[in-house]
């Protein structure tokens, strides 16, 4: 009997992250919408430093698919999700914040005001003023240096 679904079928939580693909994992670059109504998509962490929650992810340059790292440069690049709820350790898959409600680390010495854009910062954190023109949210609160702020995000 063959099942077919619209809608990814989730034998894994969002928290869930793994070192090795079985074969009730689901495949890289997957949307799914869980019941917190956030959006999500299954990718790797590809990079050489581990994502923890409330930073960014940007796709591994060196990589295919949803293959992702954590970003030394600020204002460089589109945002392809946030790690919410468990770290991505390197070498790891999970699941990543792509549209939704969620928290954002802000960069050191970087503070914005509520309902500013959200930019990528140094390291994944997220920055309020930016030379970037790709903002992947906006803040839902003031956000000031080094702190977690809430936000709403939306990645590309």
């Amino acid at each position: 009997m063959a099942f077919s679904s619209v809608d990814p079928v989730g034998f894994y939580g969002k928290s869930h992250v793994t070192a090795s693909l079985g074969a009730n994992h689901p495949q890289l670059g997957t949307v799914k919408t869980f019941e917190d109504g956030n959006t999500y998509v299954w990718a790797y962490n590809a990079g050489g430093s581990d994502i923890n929650p409330t930073y960014a992810a940007q796709l591994n340059s060196a990589a295919t698919n949803a293959s992702v790292t954590v970003t030394n440069a600020t204002n460089t690049g589109k945002v392809f999700g946030i790690v919410k709820h468990s770290t991505l350790t390197t070498g790891t898959y999970g699941w990543l914040l792509k549209e939704g409600f969620g928290t954002i680390e802000m960069h050191a010495d970087n503070s914005a005001a509520a309902r500013a854009n959200l930019y990528i910062g140094a390291d994944g954190t997220g920055a309020g003023a930016a030379a970037s023109e790709h903002p992947y949210g906006y803040l839902l609160s003031a956000g000031v240096s080094g702190t977690s702020v809430s936000a709403f995000i939306s990645c590309f």
